[in-house]
């Protein structure tokens, strides 16, 4: 075997090695985002609820609520924006 092809079998060996490596990290990445995207999800549903909840509501619960859906829309955002950076 000449030195030139057991250079390429071992650059080929490496480029599998990294392939594969990079193929297993893009599937659990997928499924980061897909879990990162459902938690954000429920917590949208969960917003969108409580503001319905504002708006048949009056006084010191509603301004509870209020507070609370300002806290759960950040988080949102948050999620929203670790979504971009993941994709």
């Amino acid at each position: 075997m000449t030195q030139r092809k057991s250079d390429l079998d071992e650059l080929l060996e490496k480029l599998k090695q990294g392939r594969d490596e990079l193929n297993v990290k893009m599937h659990l990445g997928k499924a980061e985002a897909k879990d990162l995207w459902q938690e954000t999800e429920d917590k949208w549903r969960h917003l969108r609820s409580q503001l319905d909840e504002i708006n048949d509501d009056t006084g010191d619960v509603a301004k509870d609520v209020g507070a609370t859906a300002i806290l759960l829309a950040e988080e949102i955002k948050e999620g929203y924006e670790r979504l971009k950076k993941m994709l």
